[in-house]
């Protein structure tokens, strides 16, 4: 009788191998680094709202442009208008090498066929002998500290009348100092009972359009060949006015732009 043997269960476990694990390791790896970028989304909201601010922001720079623009003035500036309407020399000799004299002088400042208003704000007046031989200065309009910034102000069509008086003895430290030579033609002039002098003027001022728009200018303007001759009847022999007596206008070079001081 034979004996028969139960079959025996046998079981065998693989280890897993080294290449297996680095290769799910690199799947791992893999699908961490595509989840990973997509937890960051992008703020697209805070652009959109800088966008607008932007564009806001250039529509009112453009606004203001055409603000500006729409106000600009149309029209050039016209600088006031220097009529000289009388020249006198109620007094003048020459004595003791010295050149005594005083000049009345009547001026009318215009400022008719102008759109805008002027302020002068200095006028400077000198008195030559012929053309570049100062005699005496005089500045009747000057800014000084504590005065209104309207010194001497013409609205549009509006004209106004200027006296002005210059004097010199020789001795002033505040005037020209004549030189020798000039004061011998001076006496060798009234010797002949005629002469001539020149007026030139430097006028700052500024010109105002309104809206806040101001444009300052500079000019020089002079009336040359002033002619003057003894007056009749006058026994002394030191009186002087203008052969011409009609108006002239005094004219000369302008400039618009910043105030230069001197």
């Amino acid at each position: 009788m034979s004996s028969a043997t139960a079959p025996v269960e046998s079981r065998t476990q693989f280890s897993p191998l080294a290449q297996d694990i680095e290769e799910n390791q690199i799947e791992i790896n893999d699908r961490r680094m595509v989840i990973e970028p997509s937890e960051e989304s992008f703020d697209w909201e805070a652009l959109v709202i800088l966008l607008r601010l932007a564009i806001v922001g250039m529509l009112l720079i453009g606004f203001a442009l055409y603000q500006t623009k729409l106000h600009e003035p149309k029209f050039d500036p016209i600088p006031p208008k220097f009529f000289l309407d009388s020249f006198h020399v109620p007094h003048i000799k020459v004595s003791d090498g010295e050149v005594s004299s005083t000049w009345d002088i009547a001026l009318t400042i215009s400022n008719v066929m102008n759109y805008s208003d002027i302020n002068i704000l200095k006028l400077e007046a000198k008195i030559n002998y012929e053309e570049n031989e100062s005699l005496a200065v005089i500045t009747p309009i000057l800014p000084q500290y504590m005065l209104p910034r309207e010194l001497f102000f013409l609205d549009k069509e509006e004209s106004k009348k200027v006296h002005l008086q210059l004097n010199t003895t020789g001795w002033e430290e505040n005037q020209p100092i004549v030189d020798d030579t000039v004061v011998q033609a001076i006496a060798q002039d009234l010797q002949r009972g005629f002469m001539r002098f020149s007026l030139h003027m430097m006028v700052t001022g500024e010109a105002g359009f309104g809206d806040g728009w101001v444009e300052t200018f500079t000019m020089s303007p002079k009336c040359s060949n002033l002619e003057v001759k003894f007056v009749e009847g006058d026994q002394l022999g030191m009186t002087m006015t203008m052969v011409d007596h009609k108006p002239k206008e005094c004219v000369g070079l302008i400039h618009w732009g910043p105030i230069e001081d001197a």
